[in-house]
């Protein structure tokens, strides 16, 4: 699942949540504990950092043979929908950040400043294409909400497509 598909899950289960009387009805307390297992499961990472580590201290080294996946842009796979954010430009920034996910080595911090640059990016360059300010901030948003979204619940995404790229001696990809 990609990161924007992840984040649908995380605020629909947040949504829910909500309407279920905050927690203060049986629902609501079912619903609870699925928000708090799901933003678990999703946020990944250990005490807080997101970093893909070999279980025995080695660096991990790049998977022989592995191929990148192809990119899915800003898809959301787990509901089967294509993310139109009306901005088409930004699925390049999508397609990078799988693709820097995907990279046995890579620093998830790194791979999501690249992004958050690369939207940003785009939104300057509307503004002096367009010079609409409106459209500006209107890209902006969308540009620190997929941002924020990627920061926050990115670990578990991130580790996964590492784990898929990358080889630990002495270990089998499903042990990690």
């Amino acid at each position: 699942l990609s990161v924007v598909s992840n984040a649908f899950l995380f605020v629909i289960l947040l949504i829910l949540h909500l309407i279920f009387d905050n927690g203060r009805t049986l629902p609501g307390f079912c619903l609870s504990v699925i928000y708090t297992r799901a933003r678990a499961r999703l946020v990944g990472g250990h005490n807080g950092v997101c970093q893909y580590r070999c279980k025995h201290g080695e660096i991990p080294q790049p998977r022989p043979g592995y191929q990148l996946p192809e990119p899915n842009g800003c898809s959301s796979s787990l509901i089967g929908l294509q993310l139109d954010l009306g901005i088409p430009a930004m699925t390049k920034c999508c397609n990078q950040l799988d693709a820097c996910y995907d990279t046995c080595g890579t620093n998830k911090y790194v791979c999501d400043s690249k992004f958050r640059v690369c939207l940003h990016d785009i939104c300057s360059d509307l503004n002096k294409s367009l010079g609409f300010q409106s459209k500006v901030q209107a890209c902006e948003s969308v540009a620190d909400a997929l941002y924020n979204t990627v920061w926050t619940l990115g670990c578990r995404p991130y580790m996964n497509s590492q784990r898929a790229a990358c080889l630990c001696n002495g270990e089998d990809k499903d042990e990690l």
